[in-house]
């Protein structure tokens, strides 16, 4: 991306190896956390919202175990990307009817960024496509080893 760095589109402190929540909401709320403790967000609830309204036009459950919610608002500061990955899976109504394990959460500053989140959205479906990046995020032991896929993607760009 010319604007943004791989490392500042992606860091460890985006990463949750775990999440919890067996709803997209929960999982949805987890991420957004990462992203307001790291200075992504000014509201996390103003951010919360606003992906609500994104997911309420259709779901971002594109499929094979991956859903890519987003929100374009005033409350993101810097965009990012806060990834989450589930064992369990997360109900979430995608497009297959199959549970999410992986969940890429979208912040785009609303400001000057029409595209922005159509540009990082092309980036991730381009990898997301190989069934080998999928399965190696699953497996993935630790952070390290998941951020440096993750910000694969966005050096490639």
């Amino acid at each position: 991306m010319d604007e943004i760095a791989a490392e500042e589109m992606i860091n460890k402190n985006l990463i949750k190896m775990d999440l919890k929540g067996r709803t997209k909401e929960d999982a949805v709320s987890e991420l957004a956390n990462l992203l307001y403790t790291n200075g992504n967000l000014k509201s996390k609830e103003d951010f919360l919202e606003e992906v609500k309204q994104r997911e309420s036009l259709g779901t971002t459950g594109i499929g094979m175990g991956i859903a890519i919610p987003h929100g374009k608002c005033r409350a993101v500061t810097k965009p990012a990307v806060a990834f989450g990955k589930s064992s369990k899976g997360i109900l979430w109504d995608s497009m297959d009817g199959n549970p999410v394990n992986l969940v890429f959460l979208l912040a785009v500053p609303d400001a000057g960024a029409s595209n922005q989140h159509l540009q990082i959205l092309a980036m991730l479906s381009r990898k997301l496509i190989h069934d080998e990046f999928r399965e190696g995020l699953m497996k993935a032991k630790d952070e390290k080893e998941l951020l440096e896929m993750l910000q694969s993607v966005f050096k490639e760009a």
